[in-house]
């Protein structure tokens, strides 16, 4: 387990040092000068200015020079200071980052806790009502978009029966009860859609393990559909929902632009998308590091996980 472990690590940090490579590249590609954005039109494009401000960041180097002294700051945890507030993009990581994974958190239990037993229901129940209500079910959440799921949400539970705020944001130490329940619609929202996806491939795999020797054995020695069920095939069926699981976690990451936006909820994809439009390359930088960083973390976690429920994966590894 320790090898496996370690080999894991070692693969992590790689992929991470490629990572850091790959966004200074590309983000020093995004088209436009961050130093005109930054005086706008009240230095009237003076060359003697904008000289100046592009020495004072650093930006008139060579790009092997730049790259070599964001780099060591990085692994200092020095992510540099804003273009825009001057502020350090470590502080603004800081914030943003435990929102957006509280709110792929609370997306992930909406989809585990439904897709979960519409895919077992729907494996159990093959050829019955019940089974063909749970897959219309399931494809009905992956096939709607989650801005459509979102709106409909807010009409139903914020307009209609007034039972959550809309949208917004409220620190939890602030008011824990209006943290919550500002949480609650766009969670459903990110859940919603991915709870079709969880339910499928959890269909899949459980049909798939059903049919094994070992069930069929299990059963013949009296054990009843259900225990066989859920204590020999599902096990073994989880391996691919939790990838799928993981897979989809680390996506969320950078791609609950929509919801943030619709929800007004002020993540980490907020963050990137408007360090961006005003070519703030130091939080660009360090929003997209900490989404990689964290995508490989989970998916350090996922193996983890697979390896507990199946050793197969530790001895392949």
């Amino acid at each position: 387990m320790l090898t496996f472990l370690g080999e894991r690590l070692l693969s992590a940090l790689l992929t991470l040092a490629i990572a850091a490579v790959a966004v200074f590249l590309v983000v020093h590609m995004i088209p436009g000068d961050p130093v005109m954005i930054m005086l706008g039109e009240a230095s009237g494009g003076d060359p003697e200015t904008v000289a100046r401000v592009r020495e004072s960041l650093g930006l008139d180097r060579p790009l092997v020079i730049q790259f070599w002294h964001w780099a060591s700051r990085l692994v200092q945890g020095n992510f540099g200071l804003s273009l825009r507030s001057g502020e350090p993009v470590l502080g603004d990581l800081l914030i943003r980052i435990p929102r957006s994974l509280e709110l792929i958190a609370g997306g992930l239990v909406v989809a585990i806790g439904l897709g979960l037993p519409l895919g077992v229901i729907s494996a159990r129940n093959r050829g019955k009502l019940s089974g063909a209500v749970s897959s219309v079910v399931s494809v009905i959440g992956f096939s709607a978009p989650v801005f459509v799921t979102g709106v409909l949400l807010v009409i139903l539970f914020a307009v209609w029966l007034r039972l959550l705020p809309p949208s917004g944001y409220v620190a939890l130490a602030d008011d824990p009860w209006l943290h919550f329940s500002c949480l609650i619609l766009p969670s459903l929202a990110i859940g919603i859609n991915f709870m079709g996806v969880v339910a499928r491939v959890t269909r899949a795999s459980l049909i798939d393990t059903l049919d094994k020797d070992y069930v069929a054995l299990a059963r013949a020695k009296g054990l009843s559909k259900e225990r066989a069920l859920l204590h020999h095939a599902l096990p073994n069926a989880m391996v691919p929902v939790i990838a799928i699981i993981g897979i989809r976690a680390g996506n969320l990451l950078g791609g609950t632009v929509i919801v943030e936006a619709l929800f007004d909820w002020p993540g980490l994809s907020s963050l990137l998308v408007s360090a961006a439009f005003a070519r703030d390359y130091p939080v660009v930088q360090g929003s997209l590091i900490a989404i990689f960083t964290l995508f490989i973390f989970i998916s350090l976690f996922i193996d983890l996980t697979q390896s507990f429920f199946d050793p197969r994966v530790r001895a392949k590894a």
